[in-house]
């Protein structure tokens, strides 16, 4: 099983030159073809699909990690990818939050899982911050101001 790929940011004109190509096939409204050996090849909708997805985040400047969705993590990539300690993530998986596989003794996180976790956690901080924001206007402690 391959270990996911990590590329940082792009350079900022590398990630315009990345937008620019981007509008041209959005543009175009022909769905992007690879050619190996002088043969034009069409790809799968999917494929376009994350293709596309792909440039758009490299030129949105972000990073990408490109990987199966059952690609096992090590605690220590999966905390990264959380943005926590490793600690906590232990943590998470002896609570059974997040469930582990045991590859020999040391254990794996899949992807998918994580990626689960953090949706759901993320879905969670947002109803907790919808229900604070509800009780302040209704204790009249929220103005309604627009930022």
């Amino acid at each position: 099983m391959q270990m996911p790929h990590i590329t940082d940011p792009l350079e900022s004109p590398r990630a315009a030159q990345i937008e620019e190509l981007l509008q041209q096939i959005r543009k175009s409204h022909v769905a992007p073809r690879i050619t190996l050996d002088g043969q034009k090849m069409g790809l799968p909708n999917e494929v376009n699909e994350a293709i596309l997805d792909l440039l758009s985040r490299f030129g949105d400047g972000h990073g990408v990690i490109v990987a199966s969705i059952d690609s096992l993590l090590t605690n220590s990539k999966a905390a990264e990818l959380l943005g926590i300690s490793r600690t906590y993530m232990d943590r998470l998986i002896d609570e059974g939050r997040i469930p582990a596989q045991y590859r020999c003794t040391r254990r794996r996180v899949k992807l998918s899982d994580v990626i689960e976790y953090m949706e759901s956690s993320d879905r969670k901080r947002a109803e907790k911050l919808d229900a604070i924001a509800q009780l302040s206007e209704r204790t009249g402690q929220y103005d309604n101001d627009a930022f």
